[in-house]
């Protein structure tokens, strides 16, 4: 997945993600640029991206590919 601002949604202390549609990415990508230039907080992760669009079968039982 390339850099990139991405939306997430904060319910009872736990991040999800938000899926948009493509004309909503493109909007939430252009409105970002009026926040330029963006901090980066490197020294603070929070956590391994997954491309849930990626998938073909979805999760099986143990988390993995079916």
């Amino acid at each position: 997945m390339k850099d990139q601002v991405v939306l997430m949604y904060v319910k009872n202390d736990t991040l999800y993600p938000v899926a948009l549609t493509e004309e909503q990415h493109h909007m939430l990508q252009s409105t970002l640029r009026f926040f330029n230039p963006l901090t980066i907080v490197q020294s603070e992760p929070q956590g391994q991206v997954v491309n849930l669009f990626g998938r073909k079968k979805g999760l099986g039982r143990e988390g993995g590919r079916d």
